[in-house]
């Protein structure tokens, strides 16, 4: 998995820039501390953009980057959007790829993505899984909050993640929650975050919840 960043604000060129004291994405650590960037390009509309960051995946020495591109509309107070993202890795074979579908409503906001994920031919790494991602999430001028659901079907001999081995295929589902505050910091957007997953599943056996985690964000934009 990775990260999306959405359209830009405001039509035209754009970019973004900063780092990471940890790489966490829909509950899940990805990496340690990394820096990312990416560039967007929003008209009528209509958006498309990249970003990248140096994850450092379980030890791994590369890049992940994320291509995507969609459509979305603001009206008052109520937004949607619908759009595609293409994550790939310098360092492996694996990829994702997933539909993405938003609405918003007066700093609420549910968010959905379909996708699938190859897991090329690493070993004993699960080969194909379809996931389901679901958030709900609410942001305000410093604080914000966000429950997410993520469901996978694996076909599989070995499921990474949850670290149990298995045959044919599993199911894997999880709900965490963060909260998070965040404001500009001498010209920077300054944020912090904390987590928890607080119910997960393995092959339809409970494996309970995870231990607390913290990263923080810091980030610049600008148009170009």
């Amino acid at each position: 998995a990775g990260f999306a960043a959405p359209a830009a604000a405001v039509e035209g060129l754009s970019a973004n820039a900063g780092i990471v004291s940890d790489y966490y994405f829909r509950g899940g650590n990805l990496g340690d501390a990394g820096a990312y960037a990416g560039v967007d390009y929003e008209i009528g509309g209509f958006y498309i953009g990249t970003w990248a960051i140096d994850d450092g995946a379980g030890g791994q020495d590369g890049l992940e980057y994320d291509i995507y591109l969609g459509y979305g509309q603001e009206s008052g107070d109520f937004s949607w959007s619908v759009g595609f993202t293409d994550y790939q890795y310098t360092y492996t074979s694996a990829f994702e790829n997933e539909l993405n579908f938003g609405l918003g409503l007066s700093g609420f906001a549910l968010d959905v993505a379909v996708g699938n994920a190859d897991n090329g031919e690493d070993g004993d790494a699960a080969d194909d899984a379809d996931y389901l991602f679901a958030a709900l999430s609410w942001s305000g001028d410093v604080f914000g909050s966000t429950l997410g659901y993520k469901s996978t079907d694996e076909s599989a001999e070995y499921n990474e993640v949850a670290g149990l081995a298995v045959s044919g295929t599993a199911e894997s589902d999880y709900t965490y929650l963060e909260v998070s505050a965040g404001g500009e910091i001498a010209t920077m957007d300054v944020g912090v975050t904390l987590g928890r997953v607080i119910d997960s599943s393995f092959d339809g056996d409970d494996t309970g919840s995870s231990d607390y985690y913290m990263f923080l964000d810091v980030s610049k934009s600008f148009d170009l």
